[in-house]
């Protein structure tokens, strides 16, 4: 196995975790040497020195680069190419518009259109190929809040149309979807570090109350924009509206709410818990049986959830997975009728291909890389809320 580099979220390394590889700065630079414990000290001093990343290099099997290759075996390669144009057009796309807002000009929503359309496009040729992308992206650093913002929103509305399609919507359905999701949090550009605090969980009341209105926010904002039509606005401002009325702005419950907007907030959901900067982010697996969990509670819509897992299986697109024989393997695509088992490609050097399906072979556990910066979900914690806010009094 070669030797490999890759890029880790500083607040993202293990306390007590020995590990086997050197960790280095942009330059090359050894901050932590192999074989010793990483420490709170050595964190603090990390970022205190205003090193939010660093390098490792060193062997593993399920690096970042090692799947990303993997997956890229595993696709048209001019289809990739087609989703990683589109993403960072959408992405760029995403932050035109919040530049005209900021100077509170209006936008023009047949663009925004026409990039959703585009991930429609890419989605209705493979979507297995197409939600790779949320893993193959999701090493993209981003110092700057709105930079970061924008390729979320892209990854949202990418996640979203792949859901909408796989249930059987129209295209004109996963459109609308798609322009929801890159527009939904156009209001929090103006307050960016609310933005970034609600993934670490520390709003004060007063942030709190300012972040459960920022859905009515954005609805307003984009009210006079051309192109953007009121059943659009309508789904932004119901982005956070949980099936049983425990959401936010308005508390309704999902017969209240148009059905684009349940899609959007599992998916919402999802993304946020899976995120570098949620404080516990979890493994993709763990975060859709979370979801699975409460649709049954009643805080999701289990339509919704279900074409979540048809389109990405249990173990989503992407996921390192752990064998029955202790093997790994990377999720290359879903079985539909079958979510826990998916189609897989061996983390091995023939890179074998197995479709679980069609095997007595099983998948026991999703791997969790003590570098990844991932966590399992405890069972205790499945029925908490994990991401949202408190109730309104």
């Amino acid at each position: 196995m070669d030797e490999q580099t890759w890029v880790i979220s500083t607040k993202d390394l293990p306390i007590g975790t020995v590990i086997s590889f050197d960790l280095l700065d942009a330059t090359g630079n050894i901050l932590h040497k192999a074989g010793m414990p990483i420490s709170e000290r050595l964190k603090e001093r990390l970022l205190s020195s205003g090193i939010e990343s660093v390098s490792i290099r060193g062997r593993s099997e399920a690096s970042p680069d090692r799947i990303k290759n993997l997956l890229a075996e595993s696709f048209d390669p001019a289809l990739l190419t087609e989703l990683n144009q589109s993403i960072e057009s959408t992405q760029s796309l995403v932050q035109d518009s919040i530049s005209l807002l900021l100077q509170d000009r209006p936008l023009d929503g047949k663009v925004l259109e026409a990039g959703s359309k585009k991930f429609v496009e890419c989605a209705s040729k493979d979507v297995a190929a197409t939600l790779s992308k949320l893993v193959t992206h999701e090493g993209t650093t981003e110092s700057d809040t709105i930079q970061a913002m924008s390729l979320r929103a892209a990854r949202f509305s990418l996640l979203a149309i792949s859901t909408a399609l796989t249930q059987g919507q129209s295209e004109s359905f996963a459109i609308a979807v798609g322009v929801a999701a890159l527009l939904h949090d156009s209001s929090l550009a103006r307050t960016p570090k609310l933005y970034e605090k609600a993934f670490q969980g520390n709003l004060s009341e007063e942030e709190i109350e300012q972040y459960r209105n920022h859905p009515i926010d954005s609805m307003d904002l984009l009210r006079r924009s051309p192109g953007i039509s009121e059943r659009t606005l309508e789904i932004i401002s119901q982005v956070h509206e949980n099936a049983d009325g425990s959401g936010f702005p308005m508390g309704l419950r999902i017969s209240e709410t148009k059905y684009e907007a349940s899609i959007l907030n599992a998916a919402d959901t999802y993304l946020a818990l899976i995120d570098s900067r949620y404080h516990k982010r979890l493994v993709h697996s763990d975060a859709l049986i979370y979801l699975i969990a409460n649709a049954s509670r009643g805080k999701f819509c289990p339509k919704a959830v279900q074409a979540m897992i048809k389109s990405m299986s249990v173990f989503p697109i992407g996921s390192v997975v752990v064998l029955d024989d202790d093997t790994k393997a990377v999720v290359i695509r879903s079985n539909t009728d079958t979510p826990v088992k998916p189609i897989i490609r061996l983390l091995n050097s023939g890179h074998t291909r197995i479709d679980l399906q069609e095997s007595n072979r099983s998948i026991v556990a999703p791997f969790v890389d003590p570098l990844g910066g991932y966590h399992r979900l405890p069972k205790s914690e499945m029925n908490n809320v994990l991401w949202g806010l408190p109730l309104a009094s």
